[in-house]
């Protein structure tokens, strides 16, 4: 249950809230359920956090200090978050609806079954980050860390992962149909069953034949020649199979 006193003061600003925190850095934040919306919170102290069923839409967070935070049930509909730290923070089942998160520090935090459609993570860190079953359809990855990550079963149609390092990701029976993954890199990721349909798949940094292989169907998708001769030689039905 929220903590009515605490909802109280942040409201009074950042800079008092900062200071009362660093006061008094062992007393539990709760401040579960609170509307937040719109307001200035930027470079806000909340790690650790209880911000379960939190409203935040439309609010600014640049710069807020979100590590180990409870964000699960929260709604972030196109909150700026530019640069904050949600390293560990849990963040599951929230929305997060064109959400701007370049390069916020998501590492190791879960995401699992989040809406992030139409979201900017352009060089985000999500090393070893959780999104299973996340939506990512339309969203901004353009140079994101994603080494080490769960995307299983993540819907990414349309999303920008440019430059992407998806080094080590699981990407199993996840949909990147029309994705752009030009010149990302993704040593030892998992693929299989991926759907790969007119996504664009050239220059990619350390791919082999066999890890494309796996991909559930690679149908018109853009492939450096060299690469797509071989599939098509090797491994005729993942370039053909609808």
């Amino acid at each position: 249950m929220a903590n009515q006193e605490q909802l109280k003061r942040i409201k009074g600003g950042v800079e008092v809230w900062n200071a009362w925190r660093k006061a008094n850095p062992s007393i539990r934040v709760d401040l579960s359920g609170g509307n937040f919306s719109r307001m200035e919170l930027t470079g806000v102290d909340l790690d650790g956090a209880n911000l379960q069923d939190v409203n935040f839409n439309h609010t600014n967070l640049s710069g807020a200090m979100l590590s180990g935070a409870n964000l699960t049930e929260s709604s972030l509909m196109e909150a700026n978050l530019t640069g904050a730290n949600l390293k560990n923070a849990n963040v599951s089942d929230a929305d997060l609806l064109k959400v701007i998160l370049v390069r916020a520090n998501l590492e190791r935090a879960h995401l699992a079954k989040t809406d992030l459609t139409g979201a900017d993570l352009t060089e985000v860190n999500l090393n070893e980050a959780n999104l299973h079953l996340a939506n990512l359809r339309g969203v901004k990855l353009v140079e994101a860390n994603l080494e080490g990550s769960n995307l299983r079963e993540v819907n990414m149609v349309q999303a920008d992962l440019a430059g992407a390092n998806l080094g080590r990701a699981d990407l199993a029976q996840s949909n990147l149909n029309q994705a752009n993954l030009r010149g990302a890199n993704i040593e030892m990721a998992s693929l299989i069953q991926v759907n790969l349909q007119e996504a664009n798949l050239q220059a990619l940094h350390n791919v082999t034949i066999l890890q494309l292989s796996k991909a559930r169907s690679l149908r018109q998708a853009r492939l450096d020649p060299p690469i797509y001769e071989q599939l098509a030689r090797e491994y005729p039905h993942v370039c053909e199979r609808d």
